[in-house]
């Protein structure tokens, strides 16, 4: 097998599994060297793509995990990914640029929650309305 397609089958694996299957993992399925994934993974920023299709391949399958959950773990990825930039003295523009990218999904997340908080939130006012009538 190609590395190429080596590349672009690891990315759907990550993108399939959602997140949750480790570079060792996906190393061994192709029987490449752990951070040989872990350069694709970085390099082709498969956490942000990640984030782009969470909405989307929500809709079409039952997760296994809480939209929460799900949210909060890309929470945790991207804010790794800004502190292990931050850890350095000095930032080229693309760098800068990535941060701030990293930022605004991080916020587009933060919406997220706010709404699925507010909706249980409105349920639960719901509910309790009921009781007292």
């Amino acid at each position: 097998m190609k590395k190429n397609e080596q590349r672009k089958r690891a990315e759907e694996a990550f993108l399939t599994d959602r997140g949750r299957i480790t570079n060792r993992d996906l190393a061994l399925q192709l029987g490449v060297h752990p951070a040989t994934v872990a350069r694709w993974k970085k390099k082709d920023e498969w956490d942000l793509k990640l984030l782009k299709t969470v909405g989307k391949s929500a809709e079409k399958e039952q997760p296994t995990e809480s939209f929460r959950e799900t949210d909060l773990r890309h929470l945790s990825l991207l804010n790794a990914r800004i502190d292990s930039y931050l850890k350095k003295k000095e930032l080229l523009p693309s760098e800068i640029l990535e941060l701030a990218e990293a930022k605004f999904h991080i916020m587009g997340c933060m919406r997220m929650l706010e709404a699925d908080m507010d909706e249980d939130w409105m349920e639960h006012e719901e509910n309790d309305e009921h009781v007292f009538d």
